[in-house]
């Protein structure tokens, strides 16, 4: 059977369903408090044939007997690749906030909550060097790797196709995932966390601690109502807007340092130039920003300008990244 991917194109939002039964909330509302989001080991997983995957194949027995009169084998080559696949671990994602099976699963029977972040601003933090994958379903398990799969242009992928790959009974799920290097937390920025979804059974004193929590956040929090066969949210805390956000990063932006740049700016925009120190000074409002470290025509996407800015994650770690603009300051994909 053809296996079946939870989707084609990345989505613009991913959600992620948590549990808020008594026993876990204070880990539930620290990785809050801190922005993270932790990445268990395969091993952790509700599915018993989460990353499955066999080694050797016919052709493999032929190389070891090639290999035979110099006593060497492959078969510690495969000892190292299973060394290395058992060091990864996952962040699994679904594509909407309104799964009910999953509300079942992971947000403690309609008690706990989903939690919704910018796709592209999740990846700016610990994700920056992670590709989003889409898992596939199907009926039956890849091939096992063999030799060949180890060449250093294939390896990678066929490794991933195997790890991201489930049984079709899981396919309502729609499961997107980081594999990531390590074990452990992975902190975000705090305003790629958008909204807090909280199933209808929460508890209130469950709710109140999550809202006190992000009290000072750019994060909404919504209360879950069901009405006959339909699940809908209210309000229950706006976001914040950044002036009012509780700051990690420092928030640096000179607007003078233009000066060095105005004429190839003004040259290049086919606007004024206050559009783009009005982006930077958005940028610089931003919980995490810690410093716009510079602001361009880029020499290596033809037609952009960009910023480029540090942030602050709350594990105390600066990352970098650039964003890309047209002649108007309208924001360009990140694979352009």
């Amino acid at each position: 059977m053809t296996a079946i991917a939870s989707a084609m194109k990345t989505p613009p939002k991913l959600y992620r369903y948590r549990p808020l039964e008594d026993a876990l909330l204070n880990r539930e509302l620290g990785a809050l408090r801190d922005s993270y989001l932790y990445s268990p080991p395969f091993a952790a997983m509700n599915d018993p044939m989460e990353a499955f995957y066999e080694t050797g194949g016919p052709s493999d027995r032929i190389i070891n007997a090639m290999l035979a009169p110099t006593g060497k084998r492959i078969n510690g080559m495969y000892e190292m690749l299973s060394e290395m696949i058992n060091r990864f671990a996952l962040v699994s994602f679904a594509g909407t906030h309104e799964n009910l099976p999953m509300w079942a699963y992971y947000g403690s029977n309609f008690a706990g909550m989903c939690l919704e972040f910018d796709a592209a601003e999740l990846a700016i933090g610990d994700f920056q060097n992670e590709k989003l994958r889409p898992v596939t379903y199907a009926r039956s398990a890849l091939p096992p790797l063999t030799v060949t799969d180890m060449a250093p242009e294939r390896l990678e992928e066929a490794v991933i196709a195997r790890i991201t790959r489930k049984r079709s009974e899981w396919a309502h799920e729609k499961e997107w995932r980081f594999v990531t290097g390590e074990v452990g937390p992975k902190h975000y920025l705090d305003d790629a966390l958008r909204r807090v979804f909280l199933g209808p059974r929460v508890k209130p004193e469950h709710a109140a601690r999550v809202c006190e929590v992000l009290d000072r956040r750019p994060v909404e929090v919504l209360q879950g109502e069901t009405r006959g066969f339909e699940l809908a949210f209210r309000s229950i805390k706006p976001a914040r807007p950044p002036e009012e956000c509780e700051r990690v990063g420092a928030g640096r932006f000179e607007p003078k340092d233009i000066i060095y740049k105005q004429e190839e700016l003004e040259a290049f925009l086919a606007g004024p130039l206050d559009a783009l120190l009005d982006e930077c000074r958005r940028t610089a409002r931003r919980p995490n920003l810690e410093e716009i470290a510079d602001f361009d025509v880029s020499g290596n996407h033809k037609g952009a300008v960009f910023i480029w800015a540090t942030y602050r994650l709350r594990s105390g770690r600066d990352v970098y990244h650039k964003r890309y603009f047209d002649r108007r300051m309208r924001l360009l994909p990140e694979n352009d």
